[in-house]
């Protein structure tokens, strides 16, 4: 089992509610929901965090020119329907 500490957060009632809610849906406990929720928004977090610090070491322009030397590569066959075009 992993090792495990006691917190106490003190959350708006409505979300406690809500958090309730999606859980008992969910088929988990509510520790568990929060417990993943809080695991997967620290990980998205951390890693946004890489990818900025890896790109403020990088040359904009250079990256803007790679990008557009890979995208120059894909081959067109097809146009793009108006409904999936970037505006």
């Amino acid at each position: 089992m992993h090792n495990t500490q006691v917190i106490t957060l003190r959350v708006p009632a409505e979300l406690k509610d809500r958090l309730a809610h999606e859980a008992k849906s969910q088929g988990v406990s509510l520790n568990n929901l929060a417990s993943y929720f809080l695991t997967t928004q620290l990980s998205q977090l951390e890693a946004l965090s890489v990818v900025e610090s890896r790109i403020a070491k990088k040359d904009i322009s250079a990256l803007k020119s790679k990008v557009t030397k890979i995208l120059d590569a894909v081959p067109k066959k097809h146009k793009v329907p108006e409904w999936d075009a970037v505006q």
